[in-house]
């Protein structure tokens, strides 16, 4: 059983070296990346490997260095073959890291996703407050949901937020303001900020339903 085992890992490794060292066909190499992403084995023996070979390219990129500036510090040296290993290899990691990255954004996306709320314009109270203005502020608790990347929409509810005791146009959606900002702020994978704002909410609201809301949440987060 151990003769398989070693076996099998040579096997691997032989492609994984073949990747790295760039002696795939194209199509080899296609197939070769979407089995990184879908082989969790391969993936962990791949990335090894990777760090193993970004640290000998450093060992070797220095030692070059040192022998250019003995030589002579203007003359072009032979590129190491070292440094189709070190490109590959940053692609490994670039590719483990893809994976990871999505698999933690569909994480905290459906983490959140049950606490969205759909903010309808029709909903807002004719009044002291200024309709497009609020119809402005709905559409933002909307990209929430809608949008992948919500870093712009972060950017100008935390503009709102810091605003709220000087502009008394926001200050009845306080609130909500706090809450959208927080689910923002977890899809966005800034956890400790998220959590800062959902204990907020349950510390000014208790009794509420809000409060029940954000407990439940918080919950969650760190069952994570």
């Amino acid at each position: 059983m151990n003769k398989e085992n070693d076996i099998l890992i040579d096997n691997i490794d032989e492609r994984i070296e073949a990747f790295l060292r760039g002696n795939m066909s194209a199509e080899e190499e296609t197939d070769f990346k979407q089995e990184i992403k879908n082989n969790p084995e391969l993936r962990s023996r791949a990335m090894e490997m990777a760090s193993l070979i970004k640290g000998v390219q450093r060992v070797e990129t220095a030692k070059e260095e040192r022998l250019i500036d003995s030589v002579n510090n203007n003359r072009k040296h032979k590129t190491h073959p070292i440094w189709w290993w070190a490109c590959s290899a940053a692609a490994v990691v670039a590719i483990i890291f893809g994976v990871y990255k999505e698999r933690r954004y569909n994480m905290l996306d459906s983490t959140v996703s049950p606490y969205y709320t759909e903010y309808n314009v029709s909903d807002i109270t004719r009044g002291e407050t200024d309709s497009a203005t609020i119809s402005h502020l709905y559409a933002l608790f909307n990209k929430i949901q809608d949008k992948r990347n919500v870093s712009d929409v972060i950017k100008e509810l935390e503009s709102i937020y810091a605003s709220i005791e000087s502009d008394y146009t926001y200050y009845p959606f306080f609130n909500d303001i706090m809450w959208n900002l927080a689910l923002a702020y977890i899809k966005d994978d800034q956890m400790e900020k998220g959590i800062i704002l959902l204990e907020k909410l349950k510390e000014e609201n208790p009794g509420t339903p809000i409060f029940n809301k954000a407990d439940e949440l918080l919950k969650k987060l760190k069952a994570l």
